[in-house]
């Protein structure tokens, strides 16, 4: 399924002191089709959060805190193990697992996070 892609002028990410937000992450890709496979969606997701918070002067190992939103709260099992598998050796931050009414697409999750900048 195709999406329109986010704006340009909407930045995926602000810096607040040594704090990075990073907004929701989907996964669509740069055409805005979005992956059947539950497994490949995760990975664009947490691919896509790593590139942000890179650009931003952090990066997954730095995670403080991540929020994520799923249309089935079933499917958490399976984030879990892509997102283990993603972050393995990486400090593991406090996280929180929502299920949420519906994506405007074939979108099955979001995530969010707030990490340290590595300055």
């Amino acid at each position: 399924m195709t999406a329109p892609a986010a704006s340009p002028s909407v930045p995926m990410y602000s810096r607040v002191g040594d704090l990075v937000f990073a907004g929701g992450h989907l996964p669509r890709r740069p055409d805005g089709t979005v992956p059947e496979d539950f497994a490949d969606q995760i990975r664009l997701v947490l691919e896509k959060l790593g590139r942000t918070l890179e650009e931003a002067g952090s990066g997954l190992d730095r995670l403080v805190k991540v929020n994520v939103y799923l249309a089935d709260i079933d499917r958490l099992p399976e984030f879990n193990a892509v997102y283990y598998e993603v972050l393995d050796g990486l400090p593991l931050p406090p996280r929180t697992s929502v299920e949420v009414a519906r994506f405007r697409d074939a979108s099955l999750l979001e995530v969010e996070a707030i990490a340290r900048t590595n300055l």
